[in-house]
């Protein structure tokens, strides 16, 4: 069989170990942070947030209505699983064909062990890549990074197939086929951009003998190239469109076609092969007239409503995010920055050990020595991977530049330029929302390329110091080379990574939208804040049609004007209207406002006589009359210059409830900040995952929930799939955001052990009510609590186990404390009196009231010993 047929075999082979990793391992519904946004705007084809990713929402267009899967986001999740084992195959194919170059000899005239090496060295590399820590991680949810990466390993593999083919006649075709998916990536990921100056030298290579002259020449035309792309395409093409409109854009296509058909006719090659270049260069932008036309359709999703020229111009340049330098590193004036910026002491000290040791050399070592957890902040782990991929890979990269300095430099160029170069551009700030691990996979690539290499070169040096090695032997040494790669490499990668990549019973995402939007009455308005909050409840709204008459308004967004006008105008799914009588051109032109504090009263219409029927149904009394109206004070949130100032997004929580409140229920997420409440932090009722806005002022912030509405969400409404069993992995996002409900369920037994009440009234499974002492209720809730959120994967503050336990001990179920009690010594065991006070004195209170007065005096004897200025308060609180 020839090296052809066998080395499509091994790829074809690798696709599907690959895809079955993937396929076990998938998410079965959308995941955090932009895959509830990505795969909403994918089904309905809508307008994500800039610059978006036309080229990707076709596709996932189509995938999502492909009956593969009954969950919509698990079809585009799968679309992620195939194009990533796309990229692995690709990965494997580039190896054999770089170890071809190096060796200057066509793979059929190799001998037996040579060619095992090659393709189970290449095949080491491409798993290696596909079982690393971020690669993995995109390729089991809706990601944009796993289309890119598909994108940089097909440009690179086109481009060796050039050079292996080049100057064959028809070699041309894939120079034409790389600047054509050049163009495609446009509409997924500016990234693919970078392998540009990689190829470059595989051209310059090819083409010409190195010298210095040639080679400055080179960099000057990957600069030029780079900046026809970006600069004269990419952002040239929409400033074309304003000024000139579609006319300018014809007139532009015409004289290309034209140009095309000139120099074809009058024999010009290099002319008419640039010409055809960038015009497939711009056939392939077009995709993003998806964006523009879209928007004019008006889809519930349309950020940024880019329906005009100028709107679109200013979607496509990303203008809402600004601009920043390469120089200086500590560059942002927000006072969060620069208090951070504070630690460091120099723009070079920052740079190199924020942002390249931090924010890309922690990254790569996550990926082949092996990351210390799940969590963020997780540290370099030699004991993980035992650091094999890393070795082999910088073993594989000096091989390659000792057999093949050309091909290696084109390699550490695509390394270079989507890792170091990458954060020198990006220059970002600290603190981020979340790890950026998943920024620099164009730079794992390129290194698993070098481990691959590692593999095939470790063979070729032990052939050499085996001088009188026999074919059979020969044969043998082969296959334990790659043997060991596969079992000591790849499979310990595999089984490293699994556990915490297996994302295959994690229904979070689904679950904590659904569980909000259930927490709202009909046609509710319902602030949110952030991505995790906000495109969880577009998935389920516009995926899954679920609670449409729900308004969501993102606090973010409320920032800009034309979300504020699609709040006003626009009636998704036919959800209701928000009532704004601000005029059209104030809510255009939000902005800051120089204020003082205002006190607002606006009336309550039906929402007290709703407040008391709440109470009576639960037999639980308020903590106060409500009033008639709803008052409250709103305070400038930010002062400049000693002048006050609201934010655009208070004045549109201010005009909202206004001119909305009384008429529809009004909501706060769970997650969102008192400090971006407006003022209305007192007046919230706490009915789950969100804040009820209501007309009574309660004694503090947050301090007021209702049991009854509690309950009923807690034990009828809300829905816990996998959350307390331990077998399915939970990844660390979804175990934060999960971590809201144990005090949910501790405030609900806190409420109800501390109602004075003799009985409680609450809804069953069926809806009928019935009632029930309120220690008897607690005790359920903590029951539920404790079966649900297990402490060895939710841990929670002192605070609150010392309130489990406390409610437990006085209702008699000391066994069911003692988990707590470990819980808080395990605490206790890891720090000192001194340091903790709090946590040894609610240990403290956590034995007394389990019995154990022994070890609570000593506690307290340990206290007073720590800090002596507290012994009479001690004293106190210990009678």
């Amino acid at each position: 069989m020839t090296h052809r047929n066998v080395n499509r075999i091994i790829a074809a082979g690798i696709f599907l170990v690959a895809e079955a990793v993937y396929l076990a391992t998938m998410a079965p519904t959308f995941s955090f942070w932009d895959c509830g946004e990505v795969i909403a705007t994918s089904y309905t084809l809508g307008i994500p947030h800039p610059p978006g990713a036309p080229l990707y929402l076709l596709i996932g267009h189509l995938f999502s209505h492909l009956p593969i899967f009954h969950d919509i986001g698990a079809r585009i999740n799968f679309f992620s699983t195939l194009i990533s084992s796309a990229t692995i195959m690709l990965t494997y194919l580039i190896i054999v064909r770089l170890i071809g170059i190096s060796r200057a000899s066509r793979p059929d005239e190799w001998s037996l062990p040579e060619k095992i090496a090659a393709w189970g060295g290449a095949a080491v590399g491409a798993l290696a890549l596909a079982f690393s820590e971020s690669f993995w991680f995109n390729a089991v949810e809706t990601s944009l990074w796993a289309a890119s990466s598909l994108l940089t390993a097909s440009i690179f593999w086109m481009m060796l197939c050039w050079y292996d083919e080049d100057p064959a006649p028809g070699s041309e075709r894939w120079l034409l086929g790389v600047m054509y998916m050049f163009g495609l990536s446009i509409g997924v990921h500016l990234l693919c951009l970078l392998a540009l100056f990689s190829l470059s030298l595989v051209y310059y290579f090819k083409k010409y003998p190195f010298d210095l002259k040639s080679f400055s020449l080179l960099i000057l035309f990957s600069l030029g190239l780079f900046f026809l792309i970006y600069k004269l395409i990419i952002k040239g093409i929409p400033v074309l469109l304003v000024t000139a409109s579609w006319w300018g854009m014809a007139l532009l296509v015409a004289l290309l076609l034209f140009g095309v058909w000139f120099s074809h006719r009058k024999g010009l090659v290099t002319l008419n092969l640039s010409l055809l270049s960038v015009l497939l260069l711009i056939l392939g932008y077009t995709s993003y007239m998806l964006i523009f036309v879209r928007a004019h359709a008006g889809p519930p999703i349309n950020e940024n409503n880019p329906s005009t020229l100028e709107a679109f111009f200013s979607y496509v340049n990303r203008e809402q995010y600004g601009e920043w330098p390469i120089w200086p590193r500590r560059w942002s004036p927000e006072p969060i920055y620069q208090y951070y910026y504070d630690r460091y002491s120099s723009e070079f000290d920052y740079f190199w050990r924020y942002q390249l040791d931090r924010m890309y050399l922690r990254y790569f070592g996550w990926q082949f020595i092996g990351r210390s957890s799940d969590v963020e902040g997780a540290m370099i782990d030699w004991s993980k991977l035992w650091g094999l991929p890393f070795l082999v890979g910088l073993f594989g990269a000096w091989s390659h530049f000792r057999k093949n300095w050309k091909m290696s430099l084109a390699v550490a160029a695509l390394f270079l330029m989507t890792g170091v170069i990458l954060v020198l551009y990006l220059n970002q700030p600290e603190p981020q929302p979340r790890e950026r691990d998943y920024s620099y996979v164009g730079s794992f690539f390129a290194f698993a390329l070098w481990i691959g290499i590692g593999v095939e070169s470790l063979f070729t040096w032990l052939s050499g110091k085996l001088k009188s090695l026999t074919p059979a032997h020969g044969l043998w040494l082969a296959v334990a080379v790659v043997a060991s790669g596969l079992f000591a490499i790849d499979g310990r990668m595999l089984t490293a990574n699994y556990r915490t990549h297996d994302r295959s019973g994690n229904y979070v995402p689904w679950e904590w939208a659904w569980n909000i939007l259930q927490s709202c009455d009909k046609d509710a308005i319902l602030f949110t804040n952030g991505d995790n909050d906000t495109f969880p409840l577009w998935y389920l709204q516009e995926v899954e049609h679920i609670r449409t008459d729900v308004r969501v308004v993102n606090l973010s967004l409320a920032n800009t004007g034309w979300y504020m006008l699609q709040l006003k105008h626009e009636s998704p799914r036919g959800a209701r209207k928000i009532n704004l009588e601000m005029s059209d051109g104030d809510l255009s032109n939000i902005s800051y406002t120089p204020v003082d504090s205002v006190s607002v009263a606006v009336s309550a219409d039906a929402e007290p006589r709703r407040m008391y029927d709440d109470a009576r149904r639960s037999g639980v009394a308020l903590p106060g009359a409500p009033s008639d109206s709803l008052r409250w004070t709103i305070k400038p949130a930010l002062t400049y210059q000693g002048a006050g100032y609201l934010r655009p997004q208070d004045i549109a929580v201010y005009a909202i409830v206004v001119d909305n409140y009384g008429k529809r229920p009004i909501y706060f997420a769970l997650t969102v900040d008192p400090a971006e409440m407006a003022g209305l932090d007192r007046n919230l009722r706490l009915d789950g995952l969100v804040y009820r806005v209501v007309p009574l002022k309660s004694a503090s912030a947050l301090s007021f929930a209702d049991p009854g509405t509690l309950y009923s969400n807690l034990f009828n409404t809300y829905r816990f799939r996998n959350t307390g069993n331990l077998a399915v992995n939970i990844d660390e996002t979804s175990r934060n955001l999960l971590g809201n409900y144990p005090p949910l369920f501790v405030r609900l037994a806190l409420d109800l052990y501390t109602s004075g009440e003799s009985t409680v009234m609450v809804p069953d499974g069926s809806g009928a009510r019935k009632a029930a002492p309120p220690g008897k209720l607690a005790l359920e809730a903590l029951d539920r609590y404790a079966r649900l959120f297990p402490l060895s994967r939710y841990p929670v503050t002192p605070k609150l186990a010392g309130s489990v336990a406390g409610i437990y001990a006085a209702e008699g179920a000391k066994q069911k404390a003692y988990p707590y009690i470990q819980y808080l010594e395990m605490l206790a065991a890891e720090t000192d009196a001194q340091q903790e006070p709090e946590l040894f004195l609610t240990l403290a209170q956590a034995y007394r009231a389990a019995g154990k007065v022994r070890e609570a005096d000593g506690i307290m004897n340990e206290l007073k010993m720590a800090l002596p200025e507290l012994r009479k308060r001690l004293d106190s609180l210990k009678q």
